[in-house]
This record gives C-alpha cells, sequence and structure tokens, in this order.
C-alpha cells in the first residue's frame, strides 16, 4: 500500500514540488544571509560617520531602530518584515550617507570609502539574491498551479511562495562638489 501511495505521489509530481521547494528556501536563505551581512556593516558605518561628521542623535537612533528590526526580521525569518525593514533601513541609510556626502574630509576618507563600497555590493547582492529567488519562487508557484501537481500540492500541503521586493535604490551619498 505504502509502495502505491509512493509511486502515484511521485507520478503527480511530490518529488519535483519538494525539489522547487528547496531550490526556494535555498534563493531565500541566500537573501537572509545577505541582508545580514548589510546590518552588519551598519554600526561600523555609523561610527565612522560619527567621528568625522556632526549627526543628530536622531538620525543614529532611527539607523539603530530600524537596523535592530531588520536584524529581528533576519532572526525570525519573516520575508515581508525583512522586505519592510530593509526599504525603512535604506531610507535611514539615505539620510546618514547624505550627511556624509556633505563632509569632504568624510568622503576621502579611504575608510568610509570602503564601508561605502562594501554597503553598496551587498546591496546589489541582495538584489540579486531576491532575483533568484523570485526565479524559485516563479517556477514553483507555476508548477504547483498545473494539473495533476495542484492535486499533490492539495493534498501534501504546499501552498503558493511570496515574491520578495527588495529596497529599489543602494544607499549611496550624493556627490556634491565643495
Amino acid at each position: 500500500m505504502a509502495l502505491l501511495a509512493a509511486s502515484l505521489l511521485s507520478g503527480c509530481g511530490y518529488s519535483r514540488i519538494q525539489e522547487l521547494g528547496e531550490q526556494a528556501a535555498v534563493a531565500r536563505s541566500e537573501i537572509e544571509v545577505q541582508v545580514q551581512r548589510r546590518a552588519e556593516l551598519v554600526p561600523v558605518l555609523v561610527e565612522t560617520v560619527q567621528r568625522r561628521a556632526a549627526v543628530s542623535e536622531d538620525v543614529i537612533r532611527a539607523v539603530a531602530d530600524a537596523r535592530a528590526r531588520l536584524v529581528r526580521a533576519v532572526r525570525l525569518g519573516d520575508l515581508a518584515a525583512i522586505e519592510r525593514d530593509s526599504g525603512e533601513l535604506s531610507s535611514v541609510l539615505e539620510q546618514l550617507l547624505s550627511i556624509a556626502g556633505g563632509d569632504m574630509d568624510l568622503r576621502t576618507d579611504p575608510g568610509f570609502q570602503l564601508l561605502r563600497s562594501q554597503l553598496e555590493a551587498t546591496e546589489k547582492e541582495i538584489r540579486e539574491a531576491g532575483r533568484s529567488y523570485n526565479e524559485a519562487v516563479r517556477l514553483y508557484n507555476d508548477y504547483i498551479s498545473n494539473f495533476p501537481q495542484i492535486v499533490t500540492a492539495k493534498v501534501v500541503g504546499a501552498e503558493r511562495l511570496q515574491a520578495f521586493e527588495p529596497f529599489q535604490e543602494p544607499a549611496s551619498p550624493p556627490v556634491t562638489d565643495q
């Protein structure tokens, strides 16, 4: 009886559903790794900017709060919260980097330049991981929506996955001539 059930499930796409679901999970974990990496750069960036430029406590607090929410979302694996909190962090980082962009000494500081390039590279990696995840989600969702896999998906509880919408623009300071 178990052999019959296994052969019926495999003929209806069970193993492919599992395979596609696993591919989506791996792609999702790459988003989380890159978002965590970005969050780890933030305190160093804040410290570097604070040493060289006058930054209001409100901006510092906003960056710290946004980072804390993002780290919590990553720890919980809440993709919707990761999206939302990544956007919030991007917004407050833009404020911080705008302040930094107005300080010529800071803009030319090699440590700041390195941090900024690491942040931009990480944001690019997040967007790339998001694209990979979204492609895996599309393949998975398309597969479980077709017959006979839709029946198998309902039997095994496979549900549609949600796409990831990362922040749109990398946080980078405006270029100003002084």
